[in-house]
């Protein structure tokens, strides 16, 4: 038994009997596109040398020995040495059946993605892939940003690749069991190409019986060897990645994106998308989702990369979602799914209790962009439950008098395994919507977008009977970027802001916890309670107090147009709270990572309307019965989250020079009073 089998079968096994009635009928017979068992190749067109003139009749004396293969004959590209390479191309075939198998062994060479020359391979590959004529495919504004992934191959569009398992340590060659999942693609016209472009000892590759069939050979639902060499090549990278020093959590290696949370039994569950083989300069966007665990959401431990993009069925980038326990408490995962052969779909998993490790669900897609619903595409799913069902919100574009608008959609569940389209809730003024969240806090409704801008709100009533959301508040979730927002105009290349907001979720003390993604990392989570007048108030968890270390405080500072800087106490992590007590004033302030002689420093400033960060302006008016003016800033080395009186927060990255630790208090063109200041240095998490 291969590797590639042995990893298969280790890893058939939990929950099961959820899907057992999900049957999957026995199917047609297979239909043989090649076996390999002539003299020639007949159809299939040859080009080089490294096929020779037909099948090989076995191992060839003066080559590694050759197991797993199927009759007596087999395609192996050794012929004419090491150096040589070839193509060998099938005649054109319709899909019709599920599922294409085939036999494949040889060196692990997938090729250089983003290499076009010589233009008949694409780089060093040993592989091979499905063709198909563009034409077969409709390809619409739904697929969006997904036509940078296909790669040309002459008039054709490659769709699925795949390369042997490599060699075992005695270098020899087995050949394994894979499938290519072709349920997208049936009553199309295809070809296969297998490639051997690669001139290295380990440069070749070996096929035999290729069927169409109902049937998978290779576990499709759990890919243990993708997921084993993205683990294998992060854990090589981290090796050599020097050590985390910050209080914010951030990958070892490779970034950060998207991240959910969902508590279970005893820990807080992170999954962020993450791209681990970043380190391969030859390598296109091809995203997973990454695993960390914290009991209390301060100290973080790595896990390893868990949800994979299914390549047996064109996906290429597991987009945003979300994580859920079910009313059973089995975990479930939930992301948009991007190929280049099909809008974005929406895929779950089944988790194990330790949520570790995953299999797809065989009903994949769980929801296809159908033509009721009215969006071009739906996005970065979030979940929640209400009363008995549970609601999936899609962010999308609507065409509304000729133009798009950005909008969600909602669809309902009574089991997270079947899915169907209730409405189109909400259509905004906006240029897009993405990461779209909704949930309930006290007796409003709180709807949470990103419209290729600040993150940003709404508060409001949501009919129950007709599915319809009606804002009554609207507000910035972080307000970095938001001064020059134009909701109808602004798009990321205009958009510098440093957060995108991702998943609310729950905890076990009732909390809403809601985090995002700051520079370089996550951001701080934060709790979410509702205010007075409808606007998100928002504070960092208490937890974050364990990080603190010396102290300094001092009350009542009387400032008049002067400065006041902090001896005692400085750094590039630290925690600082102070409250001001306005007077006559014309502004007054923070300034953090001071240089010696003062002329360097990030301001914070505030004028009685408006707070002033990283030199843009954004309200920070005080509510009804407040008279102070409350700043809680955490600056991390080169990140900066500022909460203004529970409301105003703002996420950036800063840049000051490692000698610049200074702290200084500031008041302007009058009177200011400090009523307290207190400042922690704080600990790293690693």
């Amino acid at each position: 038994m291969g590797k590639r089998a042995k990893r298969c079968l280790g890893h058939l096994w939990f929950l099961a009997a959820m899907f057992a009635n999900v049957v999957t009928p026995a199917g047609s017979q297979d239909l043989l596109i090649a076996d390999f068992e002539n003299e020639s190749f007949e159809e299939w067109a040859v080009t080089g040398k490294a096929f020779g003139a037909g099948p090989t009749v076995g191992p060839r004396v003066d080559q590694p020995s050759i197991k797993g293969y199927s009759g007596d004959r087999l395609l192996y590209s050794r012929h004419g040495g090491e150096a040589s390479k070839g193509v060998l191309t099938s005649p054109p075939f319709v899909i019709e059946r599920d599922y294409i198998n085939f036999l494949v062994g040889g060196g692990y060479h997938l090729g250089k993605r983003n290499i076009r020359e010589p233009k008949e391979f694409y780089g060093e590959e040993c592989c091979l892939t499905l063709l198909l004529d563009p034409a077969e495919l409709v390809y619409t504004f739904e697929t969006i940003n997904a036509g940078h992934h296909r790669l040309a191959v002459g008039d054709k569009i490659a769709l699925r690749t795949t390369t042997g398992p490599g060699l075992d340590s005695d270098d020899r060659v087995e050949l394994e069991w894979a499938t290519w999942d072709v349920r997208t693609l049936r009553g199309k016209t295809a070809q296969i190409r297998i490639v051997d472009n690669n001139a290295g000892r380990h440069g070749f590759i070996c096929v035999d019986q290729i069927v169409q069939s109902d049937q998978p050979r290779w576990d499709v639902l759990h890919d243990a060897d993708i997921l084993r060499r993205a683990n294998e090549n992060v854990a090589k990278a981290e090796k050599e990645a020097p050590p985390r020093h910050a209080y914010h959590y951030n990958a070892p290696v490779f970034g950060f994106g998207g991240p959910t949370c969902v508590y279970h039994d005893g820990y807080y569950h992170l999954f962020y998308i993450y791209d681990p083989f970043w380190d391969r300069k030859d390598t296109w966007n091809h995203n997973f989702w990454r695993h960390a665990r914290s009991k209390d959401l301060v100290y973080w431990e790595d896990l390893d990369v868990e949800i994979w993009p299914s390549e047996d069925n064109g996906e290429f980038y597991c987009a945003s979602g979300a994580a859920v326990i079910d009313d059973n408490g089995v975990p479930r995962l939930f992301y948009t799914s991007r190929s280049s052969e099909r809008p974005m779909d929406q895929m779950a998993a089944v988790g194990d209790a330790d949520l570790t490790t995953w299999r797809k669900y065989p009903t994949n897609a769980v929801i296809t962009n159908t033509p009721d619903n009215p969006m071009t595409h739906g996005t970065d799913c979030g979940i929640f439950k209400h009363e008995d069902k549970w609601y999936m919100v899609l962010g999308g574009l609507k065409m509304v008098d000729g133009e798009y608008k950005g909008c969600y959609s909602l669809h309902a569940s009574d089991d997270l395994i079947d899915w169907e389209f209730v409405s189109v809730p909400y259509v905004a003024d906006t240029k897009g919507w993405e990461e779209p969240e909704m949930f309930k806090l006290g007796d409003k409704w709180v709807v949470i977008f990103e419209p290729f801008g600040p993150t940003q709100y709404y508060t409001g009533s949501f009919d129950w009977e007709n599915y319809t959301f009606t804002p009554e508040v609207h507000g910035f979730v972080d307000f970095v970027g938001s001064e020059k927002h134009d909701p109808k105009t602004h798009g990321h290349a205009e958009y510098s802001g440093s957060f995108y907001g991702c998943t609310p979720f729950e905890d076990k003390d009732g909390r809403m916890i809601y985090m995002g993604m700051a520079p370089g990392g996550q951001s701080l989570p934060r709790v979410l309670t509702m205010r007075p007048d409808g606007k998100l108030a928002q504070k960092p968890i208490e937890a974050l107090a364990k990080l603190r270390g010396e102290h300094y405080a001092k009350t009542d500072v009387d400032l008049a147009d002067e400065s006041h800087v902090i001896h005692g106490i400085e750094g590039n992590m630290l925690e600082v709270k102070v409250e001001f007590v306005p007077g006559s004033a014309q502004e007054f302030g923070l300034k953090l990572r001071r240089s010696a002689d003062g002329s360097q420093n990030i301001p914070i400033r505030y004028d009685g309307e408006r707070l002033e960060v990283s030199g843009e302006r954004i309200p920070a008016d005080l509510m009804e019965g407040e008279t102070t003016l409350r700043l809680h800033v955490f600056i991390d080395q080169h990140i900066m989250e500022v909460f203004a009186n529970d409301w105003v927060v703002y996420t950036v990255a800063v840049s000051a020079p490692a000698t610049d630790l200074g702290i200084e208090l500031f008041s302007a063109g009058g009177s200011t009073k400090v009523k307290n200041l207190e400042i922690w240095k704080l600990a790293s998490i690693w």
